[in-house]
């Protein structure tokens, strides 16, 4: 826990605790970079035992999504940067038996080449959600039409998780592990989804734009979010 005193006046302190005044708290980096803000305010009550309305809740809200709409807007420019030839993975020397070992790194271009292509993680993740994602939308898709009465979108999904959870646990296991991991697999799934539904929108081929972006970022996006998202790129 890092702990940081905040000495007040006696004023400053009497209309704190009043709840006249609030504390604002600016987390900065090394740089003198504001990375977060925090509003501390004194709780009080009137006579019916209610919070006095105050500020404090819309300024919190503000932070809040602002918060959300950087997160959009980062996600926006990062998959609009276009793709650099010297930001594909490569191969050094394709193993043609060629010791770099003992090579002096002296050429910055390289450096930074190699500092790029790890940012590729990220793409190459999104990309795996993506595909399991579209292949589990397709298989849906295949068992609605099985045999001749066709299956609810609902039913064909249930059936599906059954099926996927044979592969999954052994028949021996307890009913509280296979509650456990089909709400895993669920979760999972429903996120690789997600995750195809939003590029199948805005084009699969921008996946290999992402550096920063965690397939977490993208599974959390809200609908309103995700309706942003692609209202960008359709405008």
């Amino acid at each position: 826990m890092i702990v940081h005193k905040i000495n007040l006046t006696e004023e400053e302190l009497g209309k704190y605790l009043r709840g006249e005044e609030q504390i604002k708290i600016e987390i900065h980096d090394k740089n003198e970079v504001i990375i977060e803000k925090k509003i501390l305010a004194k709780k009080t009550t009137n006579n019916g035992g209610k919070r006095k309305s105050c500020g404090v809740c819309e300024e919190n809200a503000e932070i809040k999504k602002k918060k959300k709409e950087d997160k959009v807007e980062k996600f926006i420019k990062e998959v609009s940067t276009p793709i650099k030839g010297n930001e594909r993975m490569t191969l050094e020397s394709q193993f043609t038996g060629i010791d770099n070992q003992n090579e002096e790194i002296n050429d910055i271009e390289k450096l930074v080449e190699k500092y790029l292509d790890l940012g590729d993680i990220n793409s190459r993740a999104i990309q795996k959600w993506y595909f399991l994602g579209r292949d589990f939308e397709r298989k849906v898709e295949e068992m609605k039409n099985q045999g001749r009465k066709k299956k609810s979108e609902q039913t064909a999904r249930r059936d599906l998780y059954n099926e996927m959870m044979g592969l999954l646990v052994k028949g021996d296991e307890d009913a509280e592990e296979k509650l456990r991991v089909r709400g895993a697999l669920k979760e999972r799934m429903q996120g690789a989804v997600k995750i195809y539904e939003l590029f199948i929108e805005i084009r699969q081929d921008k996946i290999n734009r992402i550096k920063e972006t965690f397939v977490t970022t993208i599974i959390k996006f809200t609908e309103s979010e995700k309706k942003e998202i692609i209202g960008h790129f359709r405008n």
